[in-house]
């Protein structure tokens, strides 16, 4: 039988008695530390409670409070998180005001993506009961049909009736599913005021678009959708005031079809701003039957090169203000010159987007609208030389020929922009020199020349004693395109 060694037992026994003290020890300081902890918290709840009594919102009434919540919340953002779920985790305080706020849960924005379905659809039901009966900005990102129940459906055919706007954006479905999804709105929308629906495939309507009516519908952005259907819009749109449509494709366009967006467009006599963006449009009897628009003040239309011509004249609007073009060729046709003036006898501002050196060649566009007051030149961001003083060449040219009588170009028996009094150019990419302020100088003996629009950056740049005479001939100001941007982004 082995000896016992008395020593190492006693020494065991002394290791023993002292971990058990160790671990009495522990226990004892998590005890204290949970006990701290406690009282960390009451005091940090007092401390929170002094700070909120210092902070400026301390003293605001809770309906003041309210409407600074509201007005933080920036109509038609689809930033996630939402305004009102950040600003209802800042304090206790804060949280009773934002959640007793119910325009603030107004935006419901459902984002359809199948790994965040269970989200969206819990966010939805709970910004919905939140916003009680307020009126509701409804927003759709990648729409796909799949991803939304009949329950869902049956759902958003209920809140209708509260929507003040709609959006469908980034759509990856097809139009079939659109449709659908469209379709099962049977209910009125007397509150909508604004609608975009947009789909990665073109747009084909089968049914009537919001059959019960939208007597308050006055934005319409449209992307996509094909003309020989737009009929459909008709009985909701026949109030709208802005119509926006994009990604257009009219190719070897028929008689039938051209007729019916004609139709379309005449139809809607309220109207007084439209945007069209065509892929392609090839209509070469546009003179026989014009599209006439008779309260259409401003009016963009965008085109392929080569079809931008093509596309203005099928167009008389006898109360135009502010025409915005873009699609520009190096060649121009004669035939065309006599036209556009009459068509748009009122027009005062002329917008040219885009633009690069010969692109468009500008002596055409000052024979097709020579009357207008206002001219502005957003530059490609890759141009280089098509300043100002690119602009103001052909009036320059004109009264250098006026006074050697070199050989004149062939637009020598025009006058150029006689009426023109402001002059905007976004170009930065040439710096403001003494030969400018001189072509400004014999620009304005021509011309009733008052304002220039030019790039902050521009200006700053130039010297100050240049810039000086500069404003002592002509109002120098910030460069801004001046176009109504009415439309949801």
């Amino acid at each position: 039988m082995p000896r016992i060694n008395g020593d190492r037992q006693r020494h065991a026994l002394l290791i023993t008695n002292r971990l058990e003290g160790i671990a009495a020890a522990r226990r004892k300081l998590v005890l204290q530390l949970e006990e701290l902890d406690e009282q960390a918290k009451i005091m940090q709840r007092e401390l929170n409670v002094l700070h909120n009594l210092d902070a400026l919102t301390s003293n605001l009434p809770d309906e003041a409070l309210a409407m600074i919540f509201e007005a933080g919340a920036l109509p038609g953002s689809s930033h996630w998180p939402h305004f009102g779920v950040v600003v209802s985790h800042v304090s206790s305080r804060w949280r009773r005001v934002a959640l007793s706020t119910s325009r603030l849960w107004t935006r419901i924005v459902w984002r359809a993506q199948n790994r965040y379905q269970l989200r969206a659809n819990t966010s939805t039901l709970t910004f919905l009961e939140r916003s009680r009966m307020s009126p509701l900005d409804i927003t759709i990102i990648r729409f796909q049909l799949k991803d939304f129940s009949p329950d869902f459906l049956q759902l958003f055919n209920g809140l209708v009736g509260r929507c003040r706007s709609l959006c469908v954006k980034e759509g990856q479905c097809q139009w079939e599913d659109l449709m659908k999804a469209v379709e099962c709105i049977s209910n009125g929308a007397p509150l909508l005021s604004s609608i975009k629906l947009s789909a990665s495939n073109h747009i084909t309507l089968q049914a009537p678009l919001l059959p019960s009516g939208a007597s308050r519908l006055k934005t319409a952005d449209l992307h996509r959708i094909k003309f020989d259907s737009m009929h459909f819009i008709l009985p909701a749109f026949i109030s709208v005031t802005t119509l926006r449509l994009t990604g257009v494709w009219f190719q070897l366009l028929s008689q039938n079809e051209y007729t019916a967006f004609r139709n379309t467009l005449m139809a809607l006599q309220s109207l007084h701003h439209l945007e069209l963006q065509l892929d392609e449009y090839e209509y070469y009897e546009t003179m026989d039957l014009p599209i006439v628009l008779p309260s259409v003040q401003y009016m963009r239309l965008v085109a392929p090169p080569g079809h931008l011509d093509l596309l203005t004249l099928s167009f008389r609007a006898a109360s135009l203000v502010t025409l915005s073009l873009e699609g520009w060729v190096k060649y121009y046709h004669t035939d065309l010159e006599s036209q556009s003036e009459m068509r748009f006898p009122l027009l005062e501002h002329l917008i040219l987007t885009n633009i690069k050196t010969s692109w468009p060649y500008l002596d055409t566009y000052a024979m097709r609208f020579p009357g207008i007051r206002r001219l502005t030149c957003q530059v490609h961001p890759e141009a280089r030389g098509c300043d100002l003083a690119y602009v103001l060449q052909p009036v320059h040219y004109k009264a250098q020929v006026r006074a050697s009588r070199r050989s004149p170009s062939p637009f020598d028996g025009w006058e150029r922009w006689f009426n023109l009094e402001v002059i905007a150019v976004s170009a930065t990419d040439t710096p403001l020199d003494h030969a400018l302020y001189d072509m400004v100088s014999t620009v304005k003996t021509a011309l009733p020349l008052r304002k220039l629009l030019l790039p902050g950056v521009l200006c700053a740049q130039a010297d100050a004693d240049l810039m000086a005479r500069l404003r002592a001939l002509v109002q120098v100001e910030d460069y801004r395109l001046d176009w109504p941007t009415p439309f949801l982004e």
